[in-house]
């Protein structure tokens, strides 16, 4: 919808003029009721032109400003940054900060005879992802025990956002390598997900959320204002299901993350949250990670000549397709809806100009109410 002409019909509606031509006439008309009236009207007057520069475009700026930012800036729907925060304000609903992602990594070593301790502050970190580097660190020492060959560490990320919540086995490498020990995350890693400073389109979702909390009873949206506000975790990508799961009155929500995977941690400390008074009475609602559904990915891709293998690169791109990472601009898959490797075949090519032909001996994968995850990905690159 053209919310700007809709606005420019207010205020032709209340007789303002919106054009240039409007109002030159409007300034012609106060002339004739003041009893001054120009002769030489020819847009080539000096005088004119002075005129018109003098009423008209500032007054055409004032109109562009309401019809593009004051106007829109008073609706939920249309209002943006500051003016949103503001009604969000109104509501008692703040935006959400930026948040560092936090989770487990795995150190593996090969000799386990002798106590051996990963010191705080050990920095580990992934392979280029479209050139870019993530990193976490070690908030506490962790130590190998005699005869431990594993241990577990809690790590940060060297900064805030979601681009950080890596599917598992992306953060694979020591900063400064320790000899016999190797580190990777699992699939389910993260024990608080990162997040960006929350969007305006969230935003605007959790506001509209909140009221209906003016209701009687809780509903999907008053559940889905708990939820969002937990790290990485957006409105969107709550999905309620209503079938009953424990006989009448009961129902499921399932959660996912735009990058990675939620893990048990988090699904158990949301489920605590609601559980410690944030039921409606008579309530029976269970929050669950979103379902999956591993897939294997075949590709045969053909380059053009004299070029350099892409086939990491490539294979990363899918993996931003299926929530792995958010480096590159891929449409993600999405529960209850169609994921099309038509699609994938068309921005890869448009990602990387490397490529001359990409045949997927996959279908379309029609998911409900789960998500799809590679399993593995089967490419054969004939360069």
């Amino acid at each position: 919808m053209q919310y700007e002409q809709v606005f420019k019909q207010a205020l032709k509606d209340a007789g303002i003029p919106t054009t240039e031509l409007e109002l030159e006439q409007q300034w012609q008309d106060i002339l004739k009721e003041q009893g001054f009236e120009i002769n030489n009207q020819s847009p080539f007057s000096p005088f004119w032109r002075l005129q018109t520069a003098l009423v008209g475009k500032p007054a055409m700026q004032l109109i562009e400003a309401l019809t593009t930012e004051v106007m829109p800036n008073t609706f939920v729907l249309l209002a943006k940054e500051n003016a949103l925060d503001l009604k969000g304000q109104g509501r008692n609903t703040e935006r959400l900060p930026a948040v560092k992602a936090q989770g487990n990594v795995l150190f593996t070593r090969i000799d386990s005879t002798s106590e051996l301790e990963i010191p705080a502050a050990t920095v580990i970190q992934s392979a280029p992802v479209n050139g870019i580097v993530y990193q976490l660190t070690t908030l506490f020492a962790a130590t190998f025990n005699v005869g431990e060959s594993q241990v577990t560490a809690l790590c940060e990320a060297f900064e805030t956002g979601s681009a950080f919540n890596l599917g598992g086995g992306y953060y694979n490498k020591l900063l400064n390598p320790i000899e016999g020990v190797s580190v990777s995350n699992a699939t389910d890693w993260l024990v608080s997900a990162g997040q960006n400073i929350e969007s305006d389109d969230n935003y605007r979702l959790r506001i509209r959320d909140k009221f209906a909390t003016l209701g009687n009873y809780h509903v999907d949206a008053v559940y889905r204002g708990i939820i969002s506000e937990f790290p990485g975790v957006q409105s969107d990508n709550v999905v309620f299901e209503h079938t009953a799961p424990r006989g009448a009155g009961s129902a499921n929500a399932y959660v996912f993350l735009e990058v990675g995977q939620i893990s048990q941690s988090v699904i158990d400390e949301i489920n605590n949250h609601i559980a410690s008074g944030y039921h409606g009475h008579g309530d029976d609602l269970l929050i669950f990670a979103m379902p999956t559904q591993a897939q294997i990915i075949g590709l045969e891709m053909w380059q053009k000549p004299n070029t350099a293998d892409i086939s990491s690169d490539v294979t990363k791109f899918i993996g931003a397709a299926f929530r792995e990472n958010s480096a590159y601009t891929a449409t993600t898959c999405q529960p209850n809806s169609t994921f099309s490797f038509s699609l994938l075949a068309t921005e890869l090519h448009g990602q990387f100009p490397e490529l001359k032909t990409l045949q997927f001996s996959n279908g379309d994968i029609n998911a409900g109410v789960w998500l799809p995850v590679i399993n593995q990905i089967n490419l054969v690159n004939h360069v």
